[in-house]
């Protein structure tokens, strides 16, 4: 059993043979909820928030069988949480931060998992309260499937979890530096390995190897889909094999993840998908 040890005082604030700590994860979906799981095992006080709104039945059933408290529309046990992670989706992620804020404790450090960075970074700098830490992050984890029922504990091991060397508030680097090494301490017990990268780094990057191919993924699927030689369309879908499948398993994911990743990175994404189109002509024209 670890054994965590945290100070309290603003100006102390640092993790040492960890005996209590309390966590806050809001948004109990595959990433949310494998967090979640994953944490469990150390023996550490994990707080859910969830949204009833949003739960199906078959949810609700299920949440009751986490080996972790589970709170529905109320943020008020998040005054026992020193950290707090926002599993929302990227549309969600500013109203969700606006109302969480009379909940937080002092001196707490809220990160995110969001797949765009430079859009939460702006929006927590306008909104994290002066005595609380905001510390962008992003897992580079997932799978084409969605909830709490897809979860499962070992989804972050011996993948990249980002964390921004940006401060949302300006704070003053070394004690900025502390807070990321605490947070730090928590997602190393995911197995995940660490990044360091400013937000418009993450978001040129992720628009290349994550970004790019989600779009080439629906881009394949819809040009298959709105195909108006419908013989065509058939025939092409009955001579499908493994290689199609893997191209659009993508597309066929999270709709609000993937709608939101191309809305809040659109930018990057315009300037990556050009370099390969580019490319791609190039190729198809020296083939002439």
């Amino acid at each position: 059993m670890n054994e965590w040890i945290i100070g309290t005082m603003s100006s102390h604030f640092e993790i040492s043979n960890l005996q209590k700590i309390n966590i806050g994860i809001i948004g109990l979906g595959l990433i949310g909820g494998s967090l979640g799981l994953k944490l469990s095992e150390h023996n550490l006080e994990i707080y859910g928030f969830e949204d009833s709104k949003t739960c199906s039945k078959e949810s609700l059933e299920i949440y009751k069988r986490a080996p972790f408290s589970i709170s529905l529309d109320s943020y008020s046990n998040l005054i026992n949480c020193d950290f707090v992670f926002l599993c929302v989706p990227l549309r969600s992620i500013t109203n969700v931060l606006q109302k969480i804020q009379p909940y937080l404790k002092p001196n707490s450090i809220v990160t995110d998992v969001g797949s765009v960075k430079k859009y939460v970074l702006k929006e927590a700098s306008k909104t994290i309260r002066k005595d609380c830490f905001f510390i962008g992050g992003h897992p580079m984890a997932g799978t084409e499937k969605r909830g709490f029922e897809n979860a499962f504990p070992e989804l972050f091991e011996n993948k990249s979890w980002v964390l921004l060397s940006d401060s949302s508030n300006n704070y003053e680097k070394p004690l900025f530096s502390q807070r990321v090494n605490n947070l730090k301490k928590i997602i190393e017990l995911t197995g995940a390995n660490i990044i360091e990268v400013s937000a418009e780094k993450h978001d040129q990057a992720v628009a290349f190897i994550s970004h790019l191919p989600l779009l080439i993924s629906i881009g394949l699927l819809k040009t298959i889909e709105d195909t108006k030689d419908k013989e065509l369309k058939q025939l092409a879908l009955k001579l499908a094999s493994s290689g199609y499948e893997s191209m659009v398993r993508l597309a066929k994911g999270n709709e609000t993840l993937n709608e939101d990743i191309l809305r809040f990175n659109n930018n990057e994404l315009k300037s990556a998908f050009k370099l390969f189109t580019d490319k791609n002509q190039t190729l198809l024209e020296n083939l002439d």
